[in-house]
């Protein structure tokens, strides 16, 4: 695989995302992750996931600009539906998944981070934030559900109806993290949380896991693929193409 690097340490499979200055997400690296996540499901000597970032101050800053930006519909179409099957496919591993979030985790990048079930987060001036609203288009229903779940409803409107950034010692104190480390620390001691709940018979955790979802309400409908379309309509609207030029100047600049 060229855009992540995987380890396995006593039965954690350590997946760190290795691509670019920052591990934004393009078409191939959402297909090796979505590889690693269905591998992972179905490898019984697989017992937890951990999902870091091999880049410093960065776990992933969402869609490439470059690449994402520039496809045509039926290639975004293509796209967004296999980024769908990614954070679908992580929040539904049987299995303990721990982010290690060691740097900036916005739009794309955020999502990656609440599909885990517990997160540690890097001290230090970096941001979580789902920038959607900024690009102008409507996150899908298992997206907006699983902020709404990691950091209560009023916070969740912070993040979804403002992009408002929150800042490690904030996530700990909303619940989006669990603990906050130090930049050596931060992988560490996720392997560490996820070997603790490894440790717990796997299915009782596993039905758990999936009861705790089905009462967050992220499964209700079964796959947000049954939105692609009315999230297309958002991105190709006359708005969002706007936000997304205005964008990419900024960043050229």
């Amino acid at each position: 695989m060229e855009h992540i690097v995987q380890e396995h340490e006593a039965g954690i499979r350590i997946v760190r995302m290795a691509s670019g200055k920052a591990n934004a997400l393009g078409p191939a690296m959402i297909d090796e992750l979505l590889a690693c996540a269905r591998a992972a499901a179905g490898d019984e000597s697989t017992r937890g996931l951990v999902l870091a970032s091999d880049r410093p101050r960065f776990f992933s800053p969402g869609f490439d600009v470059n690449d994402v930006f520039a496809l045509d519909r039926p290639r975004m179409s293509e796209f967004f539906a296999r980024f769908i099957d990614l954070y679908e496919a992580m929040l539904a591993l049987p299995k303990p998944v721990v982010a290690a979030v060691n740097g900036h985790a916005v739009a794309g990048g955020g999502v990656l981070a609440l599909t885990a079930d517990q997160r540690v987060f890097c001290d230090g001036e970096f941001r979580f934030a789902l920038t959607e609203v900024d690009l102008g288009v409507e996150l899908p229903a298992k997206v907006r559900r699983m902020m709404i779940r990691a950091v209560g409803l009023r916070a969740a409107t912070d993040v979804l109806l403002a992009g408002a950034a929150i800042h490690p010692q904030r996530a700990l104190a909303l619940g989006l993290a669990d603990e906050i480390a130090g930049p050596a620390d931060v992988l560490p001691r996720a392997i560490d949380r996820c070997r603790a709940l490894a440790g717990k018979p796997p299915n009782a955790f596993a039905a758990i896991k999936r009861r705790m979802q089905d009462e967050a309400q992220i499964w209700v409908t079964p796959s947000d693929r049954a939105e692609l379309e009315k999230f297309l309509d958002w991105w190709f609207s006359e708005e969002s193409v706007r936000a997304r030029r205005a964008l990419t100047e900024s960043l050229r600049r």
